[in-house]
This record gives structure tokens, C-alpha cells and sequence, in this order.
């Protein structure tokens, strides 16, 4: 137990993904890392609460039961709502890897439905493809272990590498990038965004976008924009940007969840 906001009690909830079919009643298996997690780490044993999630991203109540030696979850009677995926989709220019992690971590928190990485002009270097599919997996660990913690049963789309011009076809009209040439201020351009559909938001890597690259941007329909008269690192101008953007589209003005006990997840 710990103390939430307000004085509230919190309770630790661990939740896992399921590897099969979920309905009421029904005996359902878990990942080997994460039955290790459950069984070693966090010491669940059968008659335990935790929660499991399924492939459409629903949150059900379950219970640990020894199956025949192997650790299984019974599902419970209903799934519980979890906050809805935000139609915004970040394309984060490349930096360092440590920086990349918690763009992507907090991005899933927040629920941004995808993240694509993209090279730009001076991106110092570009891993190799298998280096890229190492780091890729990294990240969607990163995101799955950040949505499971915030309780949502959505987890975001990591896509990569392309190059900004494969991003801007990809991103289509309407995209807004960030730079600190820009013509508008993002909180005015993501009121029009918000309105007419999906949020696309362009954040280059800590040099920045070259001349070449906005013009290239601009022919593509995008709007440059400022996050206002300070220089901002790489991954402190996608969280502020996500975050208004977030709030744009409503997300950040929806009711909490009072049954929500708080979480630890693997």
C-alpha cells in the first residue's frame, strides 16, 4: 500500500498480457518472462488478484491458479474500461538512445497511438539494420511496460527507420513540425489540428532541422511551429508538445477513473 493524491490509498496492481483467447471463467496463459515476473519477482501464488490484458487492449480481473505446475490466470467476469488511445502520432528525429527511451516511455504513458523514428540531415549516424531491430525491441518493451503501469490496455506502434521525406509522405498535409524558426505557436495550430483529425507532430533531433528540411516540410503541406523563445533539448520538446497536444483532443479533460488503485508493472 502506498498514499495517492489526495490522501488516498494505493494499491499495486500487476498486470500481464494474455496469450490466448479471454473470457469469463476461462484458464488463460502468460508470457514466460512474464510468469517469471509473476511467480519470482513479485511472488504472486494461486488465490492472488492481478490483471490481464487482452489483444483487443480490454483490462480483466483475474485470479492466479496452479494449472498442473504451470502458473495460469482465471479470468474474471468483465473487463473494466481503460482509457482510449489519443489519435496523435509523434515522429521523433534520432538522438541519443537514452533520451529515444524516454520519448517513447512517456508517450505510451500518455497513450499516443504511434511513434515513428525517422533519420534527418544531421542525425550524426544510423544504426544498422540489425542494430535497429535490437533497439526496436527495446523500445516496445519500454512502451508496453509504461502502458501497463498507466493503466491502459493500449499499447502504441513503434515504426522506423525512414527518412524525413518517407515521414512527411507518410504524415500527409496538415503535419506540425517543430523548430525554433517557426511562423506559429503550436497551442494555436493544434486547435485547427485536433479539429479536422489525427494530430501529427515532427520533432527533429537535438541539432535540429536544416533550412533544406523545413522548406521540404513546407512543400508538404506542414506548418512550422515554436514552443515559444527557449531552446528545448530533443525529448523536453515532444513531451510539452504530446502534452498539448493531448490536451487539444480532449484527453487531458476526461474524468479519472475512481476505482483506479494504481499500478507496478514488469
Amino acid at each position: 500500500m502506498g498514499i495517492g493524491a489526495g490522501g488516498a490509498r494505493v494499491r499495486h496492481t500487476f498486470r500481464y498480457l494474455a496469450q490466448g483467447e479471454v473470457m469469463p471463467g476461462a484458464h488463460v496463459a502468460i508470457s514466460a518472462r512474464d510468469a517469471h515476473h509473476m511467480t519470482r519477482v513479485v511472488r504472486r501464488r494461486p488465490g492472488d488478484q492481478v490483471e490481464l490484458i487482452d489483444a483487443e487492449g480490454r483490462i480483466w480481473p483475474a485470479t492466479v491458479v496452479d494449472d498442473g505446475g504451470e502458473p495460469m490466470l482465471r479470468v474474471g467476469s468483465a473487463p473494466r474500461d481503460t482509457p482510449p488511445a489519443a489519435a496523435v502520432t509523434l515522429y521523433q528525429g534520432l538522438g541519443d538512445w537514452n533520451r529515444i527511451d524516454l520519448v517513447v516511455e512517456k508517450a505510451a504513458e500518455l497513450g499516443v497511438e504511434r511513434v515513428v523514428l525517422m533519420v534527418t540531415e544531421r542525425v550524426r549516424r544510423r544504426p544498422e539494420p540489425d542494430a535497429w531491430r535490437r533497439r526496436r525491441e527495446r523500445l516496445e518493451r519500454v512502451a508496453e511496460a509504461a502502458a501497463r503501469q498507466s493503466g491502459r490496455g493500449h499499447l502504441p506502434r513503434i515504426g522506423g527507420l525512414v527518412d524525413l521525406a518517407e515521414a512527411l509522405q507518410d504524415a500527409g498535409e496538415g503535419a506540425l513540425l517543430l523548430d525554433p524558426r517557426g511562423e506559429r505557436p503550436l497551442g494555436d495550430e493544434l486547435e485547427r489540428a485536433a479539429a479536422e483529425g489525427p494530430v501529427r507532430l515532427f520533432i527533429g533531433p537535438d541539432t535540429g532541422f536544416s533550412e533544406a528540411e523545413l522548406a521540404a516540410a513546407r512543400e508538404r503541406g506542414a506548418c512550422i511551429c515554436t514552443l515559444g523563445a527557449a531552446t528545448l533539448r530533443t525529448e523536453t520538446a515532444a513531451l510539452v508538445a504530446l502534452s498539448l497536444a493531448l490536451d487539444a483532443t480532449g484527453h487531458l479533460r476526461m474524468p479519472p477513473r475512481h476505482d483506479d488503485e494504481g499500478v507496478i508493472a514488469p
